[in-house]
Protein backbone atom coordinates (compact mmCIF):
# COMPACT_ATOMS: atom_id res chain seq x y z
CA UNK A 1 0.00 0.00 0.00
CA UNK A 2 1.05 3.52 -0.61
CA UNK A 3 0.59 6.52 1.56
CA UNK A 4 -2.34 8.89 1.09
CA UNK A 5 -0.09 11.53 -0.43
CA UNK A 6 1.19 9.06 -3.02
CA UNK A 7 -2.34 7.95 -4.01
CA UNK A 8 -3.55 11.52 -4.38
CA UNK A 9 -0.55 12.37 -6.55
CA UNK A 10 -1.08 9.39 -8.87
CA UNK A 11 -4.89 9.50 -9.20
CA UNK A 12 -5.10 12.60 -11.27
CA UNK A 13 -2.29 14.86 -10.43
CA UNK A 14 -1.45 16.84 -7.37
CA UNK A 15 -4.27 19.37 -7.83
CA UNK A 16 -7.33 17.24 -8.59
CA UNK A 17 -10.28 19.33 -7.32
CA UNK A 18 -8.04 20.87 -4.65
CA UNK A 19 -8.05 17.60 -2.71
CA UNK A 20 -4.28 17.64 -2.29
CA UNK A 21 -4.38 21.16 -0.82
CA UNK A 22 -7.18 20.20 1.57
CA UNK A 23 -5.31 17.14 2.76
CA UNK A 24 -2.14 19.20 3.21
CA UNK A 25 -4.13 21.79 5.16
CA UNK A 26 -5.63 19.07 7.39
CA UNK A 27 -2.19 17.55 7.99
CA UNK A 28 -0.83 20.94 9.01
CA UNK A 29 -3.79 21.43 11.38
CA UNK A 30 -3.16 17.99 12.89
CA UNK A 31 0.50 18.85 13.48
CA UNK A 32 -0.50 22.10 15.21
CA UNK A 33 -3.02 20.23 17.35
CA UNK A 34 -0.38 17.64 18.22
CA UNK A 35 1.98 20.43 19.30
CA UNK A 36 -0.84 21.92 21.43
CA UNK A 37 -1.44 18.53 23.08
CA UNK A 38 2.25 18.19 23.93
CA UNK A 39 2.32 21.75 25.33
CA UNK A 40 -0.79 21.08 27.47
CA UNK A 41 0.63 17.76 28.72
CA UNK A 42 3.82 19.56 29.75
CA UNK A 43 1.80 22.20 31.63
CA UNK A 44 -0.26 19.52 33.38
CA UNK A 45 2.90 17.70 34.43
CA UNK A 46 4.33 20.93 35.84
CA UNK A 47 1.09 21.67 37.71
CA UNK A 48 0.98 18.16 39.17
CA UNK A 49 4.59 18.48 40.36
CA UNK A 50 4.06 21.91 41.93
CA UNK A 51 3.34 22.02 45.69
CA UNK A 52 -0.25 22.70 46.70
CA UNK A 53 -0.91 26.32 47.56
CA UNK A 54 -1.30 26.94 51.27
CA UNK A 55 -4.88 27.45 52.43
CA UNK A 56 -5.55 30.77 54.05
CA UNK A 57 -5.77 30.59 57.82
CA UNK A 58 -9.07 32.40 58.00
CA UNK A 59 -10.65 30.66 55.01
CA UNK A 60 -11.47 27.35 56.71
CA UNK A 61 -13.94 28.07 59.47
CA UNK A 62 -17.22 29.83 58.89
CA UNK A 63 -17.66 33.23 60.51
CA UNK A 64 -19.52 33.57 63.79
CA UNK A 65 -23.26 33.39 63.15
CA UNK A 66 -23.95 37.00 64.14
CA UNK A 67 -21.38 38.23 61.58
CA UNK A 68 -23.17 36.59 58.63
CA UNK A 69 -25.47 38.05 56.02
CA UNK A 70 -29.18 37.41 56.47
CA UNK A 71 -29.22 34.52 53.98
CA UNK A 72 -26.06 32.96 55.36
CA UNK A 73 -27.47 33.34 58.89
CA UNK A 74 -30.61 31.41 57.91
CA UNK A 75 -28.59 28.57 56.41
CA UNK A 76 -26.21 28.43 59.36
CA UNK A 77 -29.12 28.51 61.83
CA UNK A 78 -30.73 25.54 60.04
CA UNK A 79 -27.45 23.63 60.35
CA UNK A 80 -27.18 24.63 64.00
CA UNK A 81 -30.76 23.51 64.75
CA UNK A 82 -30.00 20.11 63.28
CA UNK A 83 -26.75 19.77 65.26
CA UNK A 84 -28.36 20.86 68.55
CA UNK A 85 -31.57 18.85 68.19
CA UNK A 86 -30.05 15.68 66.78
CA UNK A 87 -26.76 15.59 68.68
CA UNK A 88 -26.35 18.02 71.55
CA UNK A 89 -29.75 17.70 73.23
CA UNK A 90 -30.07 13.91 73.11
CA UNK A 91 -26.47 13.32 74.17
CA UNK A 92 -25.82 16.13 76.65
CA UNK A 93 -29.02 17.94 77.63
CA UNK A 94 -30.97 14.74 78.12
CA UNK A 95 -34.50 13.75 77.25
CA UNK A 96 -37.85 13.59 79.00
CA UNK A 97 -37.54 14.68 82.63
CA UNK A 98 -33.94 15.82 82.11
CA UNK A 99 -35.21 18.61 79.86
CA UNK A 100 -37.71 19.89 82.46
CA UNK A 101 -35.01 21.19 84.72
CA UNK A 102 -35.22 21.54 88.46
CA UNK A 103 -35.92 25.07 89.57
CA UNK A 104 -35.44 24.07 93.23
CA UNK A 105 -31.81 23.21 92.52
CA UNK A 106 -31.41 26.18 90.21
CA UNK A 107 -31.55 24.41 86.88
CA UNK A 108 -33.81 25.93 84.23
CA UNK A 109 -35.52 23.67 81.68
CA UNK A 110 -34.28 23.33 78.14
CA UNK A 111 -36.36 25.65 75.96
CA UNK A 112 -38.10 23.71 73.19
CA UNK A 113 -37.73 26.79 70.94
CA UNK A 114 -34.15 27.62 71.94
CA UNK A 115 -33.45 29.27 68.55
CA UNK A 116 -35.75 32.13 69.63
CA UNK A 117 -33.17 33.18 72.24
CA UNK A 118 -30.37 35.18 70.64
CA UNK A 119 -28.02 34.42 73.51
CA UNK A 120 -28.64 30.71 73.08
CA UNK A 121 -28.03 30.92 69.32
CA UNK A 122 -24.72 32.69 69.88
CA UNK A 123 -23.53 30.35 72.62
CA UNK A 124 -24.61 27.21 70.79
CA UNK A 125 -23.02 28.34 67.53
CA UNK A 126 -19.75 29.04 69.34
CA UNK A 127 -20.06 25.63 70.98
CA UNK A 128 -20.51 23.94 67.60
CA UNK A 129 -17.53 25.78 66.10
CA UNK A 130 -15.39 24.67 69.04
CA UNK A 131 -16.73 21.13 68.67
CA UNK A 132 -15.72 21.01 65.01
CA UNK A 133 -12.21 22.17 65.86
CA UNK A 134 -11.53 20.30 69.09
CA UNK A 135 -13.27 17.01 68.43
CA UNK A 136 -11.23 16.38 65.29
CA UNK A 137 -8.30 14.68 66.98
CA UNK A 138 -6.24 14.92 63.79
CA UNK A 139 -6.24 18.69 64.33
CA UNK A 140 -6.48 19.08 68.11
CA UNK A 141 -4.74 15.93 69.29
CA UNK A 142 -6.15 13.26 71.58
CA UNK A 143 -7.02 15.70 74.37
CA UNK A 144 -9.12 17.95 72.14
CA UNK A 145 -12.49 16.37 73.03
CA UNK A 146 -11.75 16.65 76.77
CA UNK A 147 -10.88 20.32 76.31
CA UNK A 148 -14.16 20.83 74.45
CA UNK A 149 -16.14 19.26 77.30
CA UNK A 150 -14.33 21.15 80.05
CA UNK A 151 -13.84 24.56 78.46
CA UNK A 152 -16.85 24.83 76.16
CA UNK A 153 -19.69 22.37 76.71
CA UNK A 154 -20.01 22.51 80.50
CA UNK A 155 -19.92 26.33 80.80
CA UNK A 156 -22.35 26.77 77.88
CA UNK A 157 -24.92 24.35 79.30
CA UNK A 158 -24.55 25.85 82.78
CA UNK A 159 -25.21 29.34 81.45
CA UNK A 160 -28.14 28.34 79.22
CA UNK A 161 -29.88 26.44 82.01
CA UNK A 162 -29.01 28.74 84.91
CA UNK A 163 -31.83 30.45 86.81
CA UNK A 164 -30.74 33.74 85.24
CA UNK A 165 -29.98 32.33 81.78
CA UNK A 166 -31.95 32.76 78.59
CA UNK A 167 -34.23 29.75 79.29
CA UNK A 168 -35.22 30.86 82.81
CA UNK A 169 -38.75 31.96 81.80
CA UNK A 170 -39.40 28.94 79.56
CA UNK A 171 -41.07 25.65 80.31
CA UNK A 172 -40.22 22.32 78.77
CA UNK A 173 -43.94 21.44 78.75
CA UNK A 174 -45.68 24.72 77.89
CA UNK A 175 -42.88 25.95 75.67
CA UNK A 176 -40.93 29.05 74.92
CA UNK A 177 -41.52 32.32 76.69
CA UNK A 178 -39.52 35.39 75.92
CA UNK A 179 -37.76 36.74 78.94
CA UNK A 180 -36.57 40.09 79.98
CA UNK A 181 -32.95 40.74 79.40
CA UNK A 182 -30.90 38.09 81.20
CA UNK A 183 -28.20 38.97 83.66
CA UNK A 184 -24.63 39.04 82.39
CA UNK A 185 -22.63 35.83 82.57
Amino acid sequence: MTSTDDRIATEGGPHRDGLFERVTHLQDAMHRLGADVIRLQTQLTELAAAPEPQKEEDGGAPPFIFNMSRDAYKGELATLVTWVNEFLVPVYAGSGEDLHGDRASGRAPWCPAWWEHHEAVGRLHALRLAYEELCDTRVSGPSGPAVWHRDHLDPALERLRSPHGPFAACSATTGHRGSTRSEPA
